[in-house]
């Protein structure tokens, strides 16, 4: 069944006895589909809406009265689109995108309206619509020749706007690794540990060159101590023990020689 039958046709001419088979099912087809409609409507209205609305019978008819109740004038709907197209500013909360297309969505409106924005001049509102952060791209076009329309504009726009994003992302990855190492939170572990305690006098490093100091072994009266056999009055080198035991060391060496050749 088509539900909107009454809304596309006018009411068939009422039921004789001279009707046709097809001219009463096409008048019953019609009647239900009004009644549906009219239902429809009804049911979707809010309360305070539908008492406005005067009763009608018929489907069509109840539709222009509710549209005469919502009707706006066409020179205010004029003056409010022509508002919101010349006082647009992008102001970055949306992608400039979509801030365009919604320049181009009011323009078609006003086109609607016998109001016609051509393309160029839109194209120029919507350059001028931009913040400063498209200085460049405005200079850009002011000094060329030639004109872009309105598909260009928006992809040149989205470029720019994403070159913008990447250039932010890499200032903010430098400022944060500045700030990084000023807070010394990148710190390497090696580093240089600093204290408040008082400093200590500096002491003159001890240098003794490679030079190994012979050390002197004494009694307590005084008289030098054999290291070799610990008796006083001679030293190592002088101790005659001593040269006897290298006497038998070299000796031994060049006997254990003789019987590894």
């Amino acid at each position: 069944m088509d539900l909107d039958l009454a809304l596309r046709e006018d009411e068939p001419a009422a039921i004789t006895d001279q009707s046709t088979a097809e001219q009463k099912q096409k008048k019953e087809k019609w009647d239900k589909s009004n009644r549906m409609s009219i239902l429809i409507m009804k049911r979707t209205m809010a309360e305070t809406v539908r008492g406005g609305i005067p009763n009608n019978d018929n489907a069509k008819a109840f539709l222009e009265a509710v549209g005469a109740k919502f009707k706006e004038s066409q020179k205010a709907e004029t003056t409010f689109l022509m508002n919101a197209l010349t006082t647009s500013r992008y102001d970055g909360s949306s992608g400039v995108r979509e801030h365009i297309m919604k320049m181009i969505d009011v323009a078609s409106k006003l086109n609607e309206l016998e109001v016609p924005i051509s393309d160029p001049i839109l194209v120029n509102m919507a350059i001028n619509s931009l913040s400063s952060k498209f200085e460049q791209l405005k200079v850009s076009y002011n000094t060329q020749k030639e004109t872009w329309d309105l598909n260009e504009l928006i992809s040149i726009c989205a470029q720019e706007e994403e070159r913008q994003k990447q250039e932010k992302k890499e200032v903010n990855l430098v400022h944060s690794a500045h700030m990084d190492n000023a807070s010394g939170s990148g710190k390497s572990p090696n580093a240089p540990k600093f204290s408040n305690a008082p400093a200590k006098t500096a002491q003159p490093p001890k240098v003794n060159h490679g030079l190994k100091v012979k050390k002197f072994n004494f009694n307590k009266k005084g008289s030098f101590i054999c290291y070799f056999c610990k008796k006083a009055g001679h030293m190592k080198k002088n101790c005659e023990k001593h040269k006897r035991w290298q006497k038998r060391k070299v000796f031994r060496c060049l006997f254990q020689m003789f019987l590894c050749a």
